[in-house]
């Protein structure tokens, strides 16, 4: 089980047309992917905002928000992988298999964009374009079928 969320991890670092098969992937290899991510950003949180409250209840709150607010970010951008889908190859992906590829694609974006908002948070925009052309980039490379033109 380790061993898959790994190898989910390690394809989705970068966009390529291999992203695409990890719309395939297992419940718990994105799910522990997002867990983890979860994990990373709470602690780079915690290193930078250095909080005076209790802080093992603090890192439990922040951890649960971060992976609440991760699975509304994910499932806003598996609705956008729909829709470009629906426009780009006039066949939608199923949302079964958008939202694992959508945990894939925004694993380093999200990263990305909370250290952009660390350094300053008008980096965020920077941060979106970044996360959207890292999602849309590999839905460019699915193939099209050929279309059989109608014998007369």
């Amino acid at each position: 089980m380790l061993s898959t969320i790994f190898t989910f991890l390690r394809s989705s670092l970068v966009p390529s047309k291999q992203v695409l098969r990890l719309r395939l992937a297992p419940l718990h290899a994105y799910m522990g992917a997002a867990f983890i991510l979860t994990l990373v950003i709470t602690t780079l949180d915690f290193l930078v905002i250095r909080p005076d409250f209790f802080i093992p209840m603090w890192l439990f709150l922040h951890g649960f928000a971060i992976f609440f607010f991760y699975l509304i970010w994910v499932s806003i951008i598996a609705l956008f992988v729909q829709l470009f889908t629906k426009i780009y190859s006039k066949n939608m992906l199923p949302y079964r298999q958008s939202w694992p590829y959508a945990v894939s694609t925004t694993l380093v974006p999200t990263v990305l964009l909370v250290t952009l908002y660390h350094i300053n948070s008008n980096f965020i925009v920077i941060g979106l374009i970044i996360g959207l052309g890292y999602v849309t980039y590999p839905l460019t490379k699915v193939p099209h079928k050929k279309q059989r033109r109608a014998s007369s």
